[in-house]
């Protein structure tokens, strides 16, 4: 019975293992997905990113849509031409910070850092 017990535990210690090896890399997929997003002009699926898009008024959420639109429109967001995710940090209460590196067809590149919150349908922006 020991045995047994002692197998049990240890299984569920690998399977906590291996999930948060899983929510570190679902993360930073997810992240690199939005800001892919916005590079291939996908911004309402950008804007559908954040936590809770769904319950914005559809008002509010084309304001939104309009509003990424411009700031990509700007110069330097213009001439960005990837995105990677460096590092992380997942927090206890189902937040992750995730470090992005912004590549710039002028070769130059700038860190960011985007909030994330895990929700039922996965990883979202807070």
């Amino acid at each position: 019975m020991k045995k047994f017990i002692a197998s049990c535990l240890l299984s569920v210690v690998f399977l906590v293992c291996s999930c948060g090896q899983y929510t570190h890399k679902a993360a930073r997929k997810a992240a690199e997905e939005y800001y892919t997003m916005l590079i291939e002009g996908n911004y309402q699926g950008f804007v559908d990113g954040y936590a809770n898009a769904e319950s914005l008024p559809e008002g509010y959420r084309s304001q939104l849509v309009d509003a990424v639109a411009q700031l990509m429109a700007g110069e330097r967001m213009r001439n960005l031409t990837g995105v990677v995710a460096t590092k992380d940090s997942l927090l206890e209460d189902s937040t992750a910070y995730v470090m992005l590196q912004l590549n710039y067809c002028d070769s130059t590149s700038e860190q960011i850092e985007l909030p994330l919150i895990l929700m039922e349908e996965g990883w979202r922006m807070k």
